[in-house]
């Protein structure tokens, strides 16, 4: 296999002139750069891509770091991510991401000496991470912010309304006739976990309702909402519908209520959020938030591309529109 030792011997220069060729240098004469593209094609020289990376950076490619690539929401993001690269021929350099953790600085650090990305995509909840955006700009890489809790300086954000939403999906549920509205919220590091829960009782205030102990956390976790449900449903004065924060504690609702022998949607509704396979493969399937996902990570990836490197950054908040979904899991309110 040819090296770049051998391309400069055929060519008759330095391993450096070669290199600047390869780099596109401004200050090679047109004779050497002609004399050295043609060793390296008499030679079928490719150069190492890893190697160009490790030298200059790579533009390429998009970072994001997940905590949780199993979860309905990263999941979901994590794909469409990868389309949205794949049609803009840039590349998607994915790495787990504890949230335990403290050293969470330490961890992005760690990451990017590894994959020398100059691009970033950050979502919740390090989105929010003061720390990361200074570790970020002083080693020049631009980032966007997906769903972050506010404006930050110098750096744009994709997100949806989830307050809205939330809203939405409470008058949802009020409009079928429920009164009695269980809310079963995320954890508290996310923003989303606040946004969500700030709709619900706000929908649960205008309709003259008490949310008064209805309120439990799940932490996103589908074995967590399991006892949050088991212990919802076992009340005498139980609710009669239960909008949980995500799909997979909607469904942990849903199984929830077979056991304890509770009909769905007749005796309780259930609703979730963010539109993921499992609640929609359920039965009766899940009524929910979809959320733009593409759109979300279209927008994310345009961003990153629409400046040079060297262009400052300006902050700018997109926000793009959700979809409620009613299905099967919620109907009208029992006698």
């Amino acid at each position: 296999m040819p090296t770049i030792q051998d391309v400069a011997r055929r060519a008759q220069v330095s391993v450096k002139t070669v290199s600047r060729v390869m780099n596109r240098h401004e200050h090679i004469s047109p004779k050497t750069r002609e004399r050295v593209e043609q060793a390296m094609r008499e030679l079928n020289y490719a150069p190492s891509a890893i190697a160009r990376q490790m030298r200059l950076g790579d533009n390429l490619s998009i970072g994001v770091l997940l905590a949780d690539p199993s979860s309905g929401y990263q999941s979901q993001l994590n794909h469409s991510l990868l389309k949205a690269c794949s049609k803009a021929h840039r590349y998607l350099a994915v790495e787990l991401f504890d949230e335990a953790n403290p050293d969470w600085r330490g961890q992005v650090a760690q990451f990017l000496d590894r994959t020398k990305v100059a691009n970033m995509v950050l979502v919740p909840p390090i989105c929010d991470s003061h720390d990361i955006h200074g570790l970020l700009r002083e080693r020049q890489v631009r980032f966007v912010l997906v769903s972050p809790s506010g404006p930050v300086a110098g750096a744009s954000a994709v997100a949806m309304d989830d307050r809205q939403a939330a809203r939405e999906v409470t008058e949802h549920l009020i409009s079928l006739g429920h009164q009695k509205i269980a809310h079963i919220g995320g954890r508290d590091a996310h923003v989303v976990t606040v946004l969500r829960q700030l709709g619900y009782q706000e929908a649960i205030q205008a309709a003259g309702l008490s949310s008064e102990g209805l309120v439990v956390k799940g932490n996103f976790s589908f074995r967590e909402a399991l006892d949050c449900a088991e212990d919802l449903l076992q009340r005498p004065d139980r609710p009669t519908a239960i909008f949980a924060a995500n799909d997979h504690m909607a469904v942990a609702v849903m199984m929830t209520a077979h056991k304890l022998g509770l009909s769905v949607p007749e005796e309780l509704s259930v609703a979730g959020f963010d539109d993921t396979p499992m609640g929609r493969s359920i039965w009766p399937p899940l009524t929910t938030v979809a959320q733009p996902f593409d759109q979300i990570s279209d927008m994310a990836v345009a961003l990153l591309s629409s400046k040079p490197a060297n262009a400052s950054a300006a902050s700018e908040a997109h926000i793009l529109p959700h979809e409620l979904i009613a299905r099967g899991s919620s109907g009208p309110a029992p006698n």
